[in-house]
C-alpha cells in the first residue's frame, strides 16, 4: 500500500526571558531578508530558478569563498550566521517567485501594457512587487535544539551578538510519530507563539481509483441548516447502507451566537461613539472562537465515526456556484449551514492524516429520488415520502444518493477505460 504523509502546526505559547532579543532578531531577520529581496529584484535571471539553485547563486553573490574569492555584493552586515541567512534567502526568494507568477499573468492578460516597449513592460512589472517584505521569523536547524512540547533553545541577535537563550513552551503535546520541523516565530497580540509543523506518516495514500477499484467503504455527508450539523451514512461497495451518524448542535450554536449578537447590538448605544477602531471587540473574538469550536467538533466526529467504520473515503456535496452562495445568503452568518465551509476545510487535513480522503461530488437532484426503490419523493419538512411508500429523514436519503452518485460515477469511468 501506498504510503504518504501530512503536516499539521502547533501553536505553542513562547516564554522567552529575553523578550527584547526577539524584538531585535526580528528585526534583523527583516533587514537581513530585504537586502536579499532588493538584490533578487535586480537579478530577473534568477527567477526561474528553483529555491536551491536561488539560495546558492545569491550566497555566491553575497559570501566570501574558502578558496579566497570576494563576493560580487557583500552583505551590509557584520554577524549572520548561515542558518540565519538561508532561511531570509528562502523567505526572500519565495516572495519575488510567487509575485513574479502573478504579476506576469497580470502583465499577459493586459493589452494596454503589452503594447508598451520591452523596457516599459519590465519597469512597469516591477512597479507592482512590493517594496519590502514583513515576514516572520523561520528558525532553521542550527538556530534552534533542544525542541520538545516543554522547551527550546532558540540562538537569538541581542544587539551585539548571537547568544543561546532557554525558553519555555506551553500546549498540547506533540506526537510520538511526529517530525518535528523548523520552527515559525509570531506575534500575537502581546505575546509571541512558535508555529511548529509537524510532519506524520500516512498509512495509505491511495489515489480515489485505487480505492474505489478495492471496493473502500465510502461515508457521504449532507450538511442542514437544522440541528443536525452533518447527516453522515457509510456505504459498502454495492451501495448498500451500513451504518448512520448524526452530528448534531446545530441549535447550541445558532442559539450561542444569537446571544452574542444580542450583546453586540445591545452595546452599539454605548460603543458606537468610542474612539476604540474595533468596539466590541471581546464579543465579535468570541464568535470567531465559537465557530473554530464546533467546525472542529463536527469535522473530528466525521472522522471518528469513518475510522469506526473503516471508510476510506467522505463525499462532500457541492452546488453551482449561484446556489451555493444563496443557501448561504439565506441561511444566515451564525448558522449551521453557513458554518459547513469551515468544517469542509477542517475535515480535508483531518481526514488526510489519518489515511481518508476528501471527494466532491455534484449534489444536484439526489433529493428527487428515493434511495431505496428510485421512486419519486416529496418532502415534508425533515421527512420525505417516496411513490412507493418508502418514507424517512430526507436528509439521510440525500446523503445515501450522493454516496451511491460517487460509486456509480467510478463504475461508469471504469467500464469506459475498459472498452
Amino acid at each position: 500500500m501506498k504510503t504518504g504523509y501530512s503536516i499539521k502546526t502547533w501553536r505553542m505559547r513562547l516564554f522567552c526571558p529575553h523578550n527584547d532579543w526577539l524584538v531585535k532578531t526580528e528585526a534583523y531577520y527583516r533587514e537581513v531578508l530585504n537586502f536579499y529581496y532588493g538584490l533578487l529584484l535586480q537579478r530577473e535571471e534568477l527567477w526561474n530558478n528553483s529555491l536551491f539553485q536561488i539560495q546558492r547563486e545569491l550566497e555566491i553573490l553575497t559570501v566570501a569563498g574558502r578558496d579566497g574569492r570576494q563576493p560580487e555584493c557583500p552583505l551590509p552586515f557584520s554577524k549572520v550566521p548561515v542558518y540565519f541567512r538561508r532561511s531570509a534567502i528562502n523567505k526572500a526568494a519565495a516572495a519575488v517567485k510567487s509575485a513574479a507568477s502573478k504579476d506576469c499573468g497580470t502583465i499577459v492578460n493586459n493589452p494596454e501594457i503589452l503594447n508598451k516597449g520591452v523596457q516599459e513592460n519590465i519597469e512597469e512589472e516591477r512597479a507592482q512587487f512590493p517594496s519590502d517584505i514583513q515576514a516572520t521569523v523561520t528558525f532553521f536547524k542550527g538556530m534552534y535544539r533542544n525542541l520538545s512540547d516543554q522547551g527550546i533553545q532558540l540562538k537569538l541577535w541581542n544587539g551585539e551578538k548571537w547568544c543561546w537563550a532557554e525558553c519555555t513552551l506551553s500546549g498540547r503535546d506533540f506526537p510520538e510519530d511526529g517530525t518535528l520541523m523548523s520552527p515559525v516565530l509570531v506575534k500575537e497580540k502581546n505575546w509571541y507563539m512558535l508555529h511548529i509543523p509537524v510532519k506524520q506518516e500516512n498509512k495509505d495514500a491511495r489515489n480515489a481509483k485505487e480505492r474505489m477499484a478495492a471496493g473502500e467503504r465510502i461515508c457521504s455527508v449532507r450538511f442542514t441548516n437544522t440541528d443536525t450539523f452533518a447527516m453522515c451514512c457509510v456505504l459498502v461497495g454495492d451501495g448498500s447502507l451500513e451504518a448512520v451518524q448524526n452530528c448534531r448542535g446545530g441549535d447550541a450554536y445558532r442559539h450561542h451566537c444569537r446571544q452574542l449578537l444580542d450583546k453586540i447590538n445591545k452595546s452599539r448605544v454605548y460603543t458606537d461613539k468610542d474612539n476604540s477602531s474595533r468596539p466590541n471587540k471581546k464579543y465579535y473574538t468570541h464568535l470567531r472562537n465559537l465557530s473554530e469550536h464546533y467546525a472542529h467538533q463536527v469535522s473530528s466526529e466525521i472522522v471518528d465515526f469513518c475510522k469506526k467504520q473503516n471508510a476510506g473515503i467522505v463525499v462532500l456535496p457541492i452546488y453551482n456556484e449561484d446556489f451555493s452562495k444563496m443557501s448561504l445568503y439565506k441561511s444566515g452568518n451564525f448558522s449551521p449551514l453557513h458554518l459547513s465551509s469551515r468544517i469542509r476545510s477542517f475535515l480535508k487535513y483531518k481526514a488526510w492524516a489519518e489515511g481518508i480522503l476528501v471527494l466532491e461530488v455534484r449534489a444536484e437532484g439526489v433529493g428527487k429520488t428515493c434511495a431505496v426503490c428510485g421512486g419519486k419523493v416529496k418532502q415534508k419538512g425533515k421527512m420525505f415520502q417516496c411513490e412507493n411508500g418508502h418514507e424517512g429523514n430526507r436528509y439521510l436519503n440525500d446523503a445515501r444518493n450522493l454516496g451511491v452518485k460517487c460509486q456509480e460515477s467510478f463504475k461508469k469511468n471504469s467500464i469506459q477505460n475498459f472498452e
